[in-house]
């Protein structure tokens, strides 16, 4: 069944008091600070996936704290694995320190101390997980406090499955199996070892990986090479060199894959309702006077003229 708990429901004055009880009820003891005290908005939604459990927390900026006095108090030994999805948090555990900015992942131990520090609104994903669940299925120690990428490969995986979850929709026996897989795959995501881009090898799978991530986010408004580079854990000028030496820049991609949607939307005459500026929108053009540059410019024509011809589907090359 699931479970929802809101500051709403206090008076003002007693709102932060209201969320220091209520995270302790929704996962486990925990010491949450802030500078925000009177009107304090926070909600947490909880699905039971079995024995373990998915949490949505949207919250104000704190710091939450895991103490040594709270796992006195209630051990419950396990993990939580969060996902960023709005806002950004510093993860720290076992000496060891990591940020979180939307789409990154982190596991943190619940038998030992931790502290996450929120500086501005958020949304995060908390997946439960019990220690010999995660614990078995792991090739190597478990690194805390470690981002894992979710652009690519098992760590995409477990974004997909982590936002399925969260959404509600599943059936609890499904959401439950689900999860267990959830857990399988990011004992792989976990295992994998943190990529170096030092070999022109290497430099050949960066490229793939960000030209994956390029179309996999194509109409994100902030699609760019720090949002790229942070979602495969590199150097923005790294990221940069890989395309130094091939025949388009990051930013011609991104500007010839979305010419490329809109040619293909401006073609299909299932879709010859939608206005230019719809089209141009939903490729991921913010502006329509750039997007008819862009695409004058790419295929010789204005795209309304382009979509009174009879030509093929596919954008010429």
């Amino acid at each position: 069944m699931i479970q929802r708990w809101s500051t709403a429901d206090a008076p003002p004055a007693a709102q932060f008091t209201r969320w220091r009880e209520l995270i302790c009820e929704a996962f486990l003891d925990l010491t949450p600070e802030s500078d925000l005290r009177d009107g304090f908005a926070g909600t947490v939604t909880q699905w039971p996936l079995g024995g373990m459990s998915i949490a949505r927390i949207d919250s104000q900026r704190q710091q939450v704290r895991r103490t040594a006095r709270d796992i006195a108090r209630v051990p419950q030994p396990g993990f939580y694995a969060n996902f960023q999805v709005r806002g950004s948090s510093l993860m720290t555990q076992h000496g060891r320190s990591t940020v979180l900015r939307p789409g990154d992942l982190a596991v943190v131990d619940t038998t030992e101390p931790f502290q996450f520090d929120f500086r501005d609104d958020f949304q995060q994903l908390s997946l439960f997980l019990p220690r010999s669940l995660l614990e078995h299925q792991l090739g190597s120690p478990l690194r805390t406090a470690t981002r894992v990428g979710t652009a690519t490969g098992a760590g995409a995986a477990v974004r997909h499955a982590l936002l399925a979850l969260a959404r509600g929709t599943l059936p609890e026996d499904t959401a439950a199996r689900l999860a267990v897989h959830a857990a399988g795959i990011l004992a792989v995501a976990l295992d994998e070892p943190v990529a170096t881009w030092a070999t022109p090898v290497r430099h050949d799978r960066l490229h793939a990986a960000a030209l994956a991530d390029i179309d996999e986010h194509l109409t994100d408004d902030d699609l760019s090479p720090p949002a790229t580079a942070r979602r495969l854990s590199v150097s923005v000028r790294l990221l940069h060199a890989v395309f130094a030496g091939r025949p388009r820049t990051f930013a011609a991609e991104v500007r010839r894959r979305r010419l490329e949607v809109a040619w293909r939307t401006l073609r299909d005459p299932a879709r010859a309702h939608l206005r230019v500026i719809d089209v141009a929108t939903e490729a991921g053009f913010i502006d329509v006077t750039s997007f008819h540059r862009a695409f004058r410019r790419e295929y010789g024509r204005t795209p309304a003229a382009v979509r009174g011809t009879a030509s093929s589907t596919e954008p010429p090359r």
